[in-house]
Parts: C-alpha cells; sequence; structure tokens
C-alpha cells in the first residue's frame, strides 16, 4: 500500500473515532458552551456572586462589625488586701450611621453587576478562541481537499504520460518527469494530512467536540452601519462599566465610612468594697463615638479615589484598543472580498490556461515541461481560491468577535 494512502487511511480513522466518542456541535454556540466547561471558568463567576452575597448579607446585620466581649476584673489582694473585689463584663456592639448601610449595599449591587459581566466577558473571550481553532481547521481542511485533487490530477497525467511512452509518441525522461511530480503531489499531500489533523486536534482539545460547528459561517451584521460603531452591550464595554460601578460604590462606602463606627456597650457590674459587704449590682451603658479626624482617613479616601481613577483610565483605554480592533476587522474583510474577486479571476485565467496546454500536449504541440508549469499554476490558483472563499467566513467570524457579538 502507498504510504499517501496509508496515512489517509489512519487519518480517517483517527477522525471517525473522534466522531464516535465526541458528541458533534450542533452550533458555535454550543461549541463556546463546551469549551467553558472544559475550561472551568465557572467557578470565578461564582466567587464573584458570593462576595456579593456576603456583602449584602453583612450590610444587612444589625451591628456594622464583630461584636466583642469585654470582662474586667478588680481586686485590693495584692495591696490593702480589704477584701475589695469588682467584676465588670460589656459587649461592644458596633453601630452604622446614616448612609453607612446603603454604601455597602451599593457595593454588593456593583459586585453583581461586575459578576454578571464578567460572565459574559468570559464567554465572549471563549467565543474569540473558538473562532479562531474552528476557521484555522477549515482552511487546514481546505488545503488538504486542494492536495488531494492535485494528486488526483497528476496520477491522471502520469497514466496518460506512461501510456505515451509505452507507444513511443514520448520519451522516457517524461514519464520520469512525471512520475517526480507525482510523488511531490504526494509528499505535499502528507504535509496537508497532518496539518489538518493538528488543528482539528487542536479544536477538539478546546471544545470537545469531534465535528466543526454547524453552520460555521455566521450571519453577517448589517451593510448598512458603515463606518461601523462600538456597541453598547459590548463585553469589554460592560466589563469595565462594571469595574467603574464597583471603585464608584468602594468610594462612596470609604466616604460614608471615614468617621467610623459608634460603638454602643451594654453590660453589667459586680462590686464589694470590703470583705464580709454585699455585693452590688449594677447594668452599664456606654456609647463610643469615633472623631473621624481627616488626617486619619485621608489615606484610605485617596487610595479609594485613585482605584476609582485607575478604572476610568482602564475604560477610556480599552474603548480605544476595541475600537481599533473593529476598524481593522472592518478593513480585513473588505480586504478578504477585493482578495477573492481576483483569486477568481486568477483561476478563470490559469483554468483557460491549463486546458490549451493540455490539448497542445495531446496534439504534441507543447512538451511536458510545459503542461507541469500550466498544471503548478492552476495548482495555485486553486489552492489560492479555495483559501480566499474560506476567508470571507474567517474575516466575517473576526469582525464579529470585533463587535461582540456572543453566539447563542
Amino acid at each position: 500500500m502507498p504510504r499517501s494512502l496509508l496515512i489517509l487511511l489512519l487519518t480517517s480513522l483517527t477522525s471517525g473515532g473522534a466522531h464516535c466518542d465526541n458528541a458533534a456541535a450542533a452550533t458555535l454556540g454550543e461549541a463556546v458552551h463546551a469549551a467553558l466547561e472544559i475550561a472551568e471558568q465557572a467557578s470565578r463567576v461564582t466567587a464573584a456572586r458570593r462576595e456579593a452575597d456576603a456583602t449584602r448579607a453583612q450590610a444587612g446585620s444589625l451591628v456594622a462589625e464583630d461584636p466583642a466581649l469585654r470582662v474586667k476584673y478588680l481586686s485590693d489582694r495584692l495591696t490593702e488586701d480589704r477584701g475589695a473585689t469588682e467584676w465588670e463584663a460589656m459587649i461592644d456592639l458596633p453601630l452604622w450611621l446614616p448612609g453607612q448601610r446603603g454604601a455597602r449595599q451599593d457595593v454588593a449591587g456593583a459586585l453583581d453587576t461586575q459578576a454578571g459581566a464578567l460572565e459574559r466577558l468570559m464567554r465572549w473571550e471563549m467565543a474569540g478562541r473558538v473562532r479562531q481553532a474552528a476557521w484555522q481547521a477549515a482552511m487546514a481542511e481546505g488545503r488538504l481537499r486542494q492536495a488531494e485533487l492535485a494528486l488526483e490530477a497528476s496520477r491522471a497525467l502520469e497514466a496518460t504520460v506512461a501510456k505515451r511512452t509505452k507507444g513511443g509518441e514520448l520519451a522516457q525522461v517524461d514519464l520520469v518527469t512525471a512520475s517526480q511530480e507525482t510523488l511531490g503531489r504526494e509528499v505535499e499531500l502528507q504535509a496537508a494530512q497532518l496539518d489538518a489533523q493538528r488543528a482539528r486536534d487542536a479544536y477538539q482539545r478546546l471544545t470537545g467536540q469531534g465535528d466543526l460547528p454547524e453552520p460555521l459561517t455566521e450571519p453577517a451584521p448589517d451593510p448598512a452601519e458603515t463606518p461601523r460603531a462600538l456597541p453598547p452591550d459590548h463585553p469589554l464595554l460592560i466589563d469595565g462599566d462594571g469595574a467603574l460601578e464597583l471603585a464608584r460604590a468602594e468610594r462612596s462606602r470609604v466616604v460614608q465610612e471615614r468617621r467610623g463606627h459608634p460603638i454602643l456597650s451594654l453590660g453589667g457590674k459586680r462590686a464589694r468594697d470590703l470583705r464580709g459587704e454585699d455585693t452590688l449590682d449594677s447594668l452599664q451603658l456606654e456609647v463610643s463615638v469615633p472623631f473621624g479626624l481627616s488626617s486619619q482617613t485621608a489615606p484610605a479616601l485617596a487610595a479609594a479615589e485613585r482605584s476609582y481613577t485607575d478604572r476610568l483610565a482602564e475604560l477610556h483605554r480599552t474603548r480605544r484598543e476595541a475600537e481599533q480592533a473593529l476598524a481593522t476587522a472592518d478593513l480585513e474583510r473588505l480586504a478578504a472580498a477585493e482578495a477573492l474577486t481576483v483569486a477568481e479571476r486568477r483561476h478563470g485565467l490559469a483554468r483557460d490556461a491549463l486546458r490549451l496546454m493540455r490539448r497542445a500536449f495531446d496534439l504534441g504541440e507543447s512538451d511536458l515541461v510545459d503542461l507541469l508549469r500550466a498544471e503548478e499554476r492552476a495548482r495555485e490558483a486553486n489552492v489560492d481560491l479555495e483559501l480566499r472563499r474560506l476567508e470571507q467566513g474567517s474575516a466575517l467570524a473576526r469582525l464579529n468577535q470585533a463587535l461582540g457579538v456572543i453566539p447563542e
């Protein structure tokens, strides 16, 4: 069995096993969902939501911070030793000042919003990886198809040359040349098979799916929207807005809590002045109000303001980068359309030239070298046309990714 056929058979068996062991992704959205499950990124969103729930529960508490128990004991045993004792137990309850509880609840709401934005951002980022891997596999399979067609045409030519050599119409060197050309096409087919399998394996490792999404080509955006602008619900912008809102809520919380929390202390006291006398029990109530000096709260306020400024600058930078990525993707799609037009014209000319050259070769008006050159140009044109057609879908996928489109 020829080596190329053996490799093709092994590739078919490998791909067939993958198809049996893995459910095919019916849509691009399902492939993205499967990739997210493999990446195990859901825990990040869960942790963010738990932080929001914990902050909300804290804001709903009756006390602003952990209560504390204070116990005090006094005795004159080591001094006068007259039997004087005193026990005191107090519970300290930090209280909310007006506005502090609401500030904590705003932080919890911002954390919830950011968790939702994070979930959408992770799905969008994974969609970009799946799109890239899927179209790389599709492009590799396109090259493989063209390599198979080129080998088939080369073998047909070799058979024709062998027949004419046997009849004395062509020299033996022509048959050797045709055989060398066929071997070259077999080498190209082996390389194309390897590249296609690698691309398939990369896609399968990412998504766990044995087949590419169907359909792979996505719906095109509205052509009337030119020049294109970032949609307000772009995942990058939503995530940046969420981070900015959280920084704003944290800044408000620091402002509200700059005076600290008043402490209400409740407790009792049991005292005895002399040995043998009755003990006296009493209830105690204390209130401690912090001053909230600006010199002490200034560092926390400055840090919160800096965090807010950083998030605002990050949002502006993200917007500029996303706008640049969108403009680049739009230009690449236009360039891909123009390249397809050129490839179609080149393919037509190369096909006509090859047809004329084959007729001339059959009539004995040209030699084998000229025919091989024409076939090489036609093969290159076929490959270029195949890739340019696939590039239309790949460019559209990149444009949708830049627009923040998340496949469902």
